[in-house]
């Protein structure tokens, strides 16, 4: 046997006595009180953000919310597993087994590595690239020490060669945010094996998953990884330059959102327009149609009787033409009248 393996062989001796210790001692599941903190605490300053009226970062701390209950979704899931019964002690694998997977391990990945004293132990994947997106080599490093409880914390994924989405610089790959890998319907999986000791099942199921993109639920979409793109210009753009349609939730550039002067809100080019009186930008649900002209005002622009102040001089001119010609009708015929009444009695010659 080669040093390395005696090394291999020692250190399957070390996980299969540490895995043995834990499960001898009682579970104590405690409930993910941090990671709810973590929520809580988002949501107030995502509350504080929209009462100031600070948009961008309001929609930066909505996407760390979405982090964090993903996170608390698998805390919580965590936590139900550790309440369930161990299925079976004859599913454990042997020193054997264990030693057999970490010799598989440095011919299955590019390169495998362990630290005993900081009990851990890495493999590296190929470098990854989906859909075109290239995304680099990752690391994933996995904590031996606590196989038993510590899932599904006790393992990073790490960008070697770090890719990140353009919008948001934590997220290495459509599924990995913060070094965390989003399971999905691998989660029983990935516990069970850890559970039972089968590491290369674990590496192979964590690495197929990075291999692998799921459209329904990415962190960030492929297609937005460069940086999404503006509605209005079809220019790309970053996270810091991303604004979203308050009406109808397209993304638009900091160069095309429009800011409505009533309402303060942010719209894009097709959900405003321009009022036809004062000719600023107002959005669609802030002005109303001239019953006279039908013409589109904000509402400083048109008086009680849905009419502009255009239509409504017009109307009062011709109005006042009217009374005028009226009174000079009027007045004609009662002087016409008063003519003849002259005509009448005055004295014959």
């Amino acid at each position: 046997m080669t040093h390395h393996n005696q090394r291999l062989l020692r250190l399957a001796i070390t996980i299969d006595a540490r895995r043995k210790t834990k499960q001898g001692k009682a579970t104590q599941s405690e409930l993910p009180t941090a990671t709810w903190l973590q929520c809580e605490r988002t949501l107030r300053l995502i509350r504080r953000a929209q009462r100031h009226g600070w948009h961008l970062a309001a929609q930066r701390l909505v996407r760390d919310l979405r982090g964090s209950l993903l996170r608390l979704r698998g805390d919580l899931m965590a936590f139900e597993f550790e309440l369930e019964p161990p299925d079976c002690e004859l599913c454990l694998t042997s020193v054997r087994d264990i030693y057999a997977d970490l010799v598989t391990l440095g011919k299955e990945f590019d390169a495998s590595s362990f630290d005993q004293q900081e009990r851990t132990l890495s493999v590296t994947t190929e470098p990854i690239e989906l859909d075109g997106v290239y995304l680099g080599p990752f690391e994933i490093q996995l904590d031996w020490g606590d196989l038993i409880n510590g899932h599904p914390n006790n393992y990073r994924v790490i960008a070697l060669e770090a890719h990140p989405a353009a919008t948001n610089d934590s997220v290495t790959h459509p599924h990995v945010q913060d070094e965390a890998v989003c399971e999905g319907e691998g989660r029983q999986m990935i516990r069970s094996a850890l559970e039972q000791g089968r590491l290369l099942d674990f590496f192979v199921i964590i690495a197929t998953l990075l291999r692998t993109y799921n459209s329904g639920s990415p962190y960030v979409a492929l297609s937005d990884w460069g940086g999404a793109e503006c509605a209005d210009c079809g220019g790309t753009m970053s996270d810091e330059g991303r604004w979203t349609c308050e009406k109808c939730e397209t993304t638009v550039c900091g160069g095309c959102y429009q800011n409505c002067c009533d309402c303060d809100g942010i719209h894009c080019d097709e959900c405003t327009t321009s009022c036809d009186g004062c000719g600023e930008t107002r959005c669609r649900s802030c002005v109303a149609v001239c019953s006279v002209c039908h013409g589109e005002f904000c509402e400083a622009c048109l008086n009680d009787d849905e009419r502009c102040y255009n239509c409504h001089e017009k109307e009062n001119e011709t109005t006042e033409a009217s009374d005028s010609e009226i009174d000079c009708r009027v007045s004609t015929a009662i002087q016409s009248n008063c003519l003849g009444e002259w005509n009448k009695l005055a004295p014959r010659r």
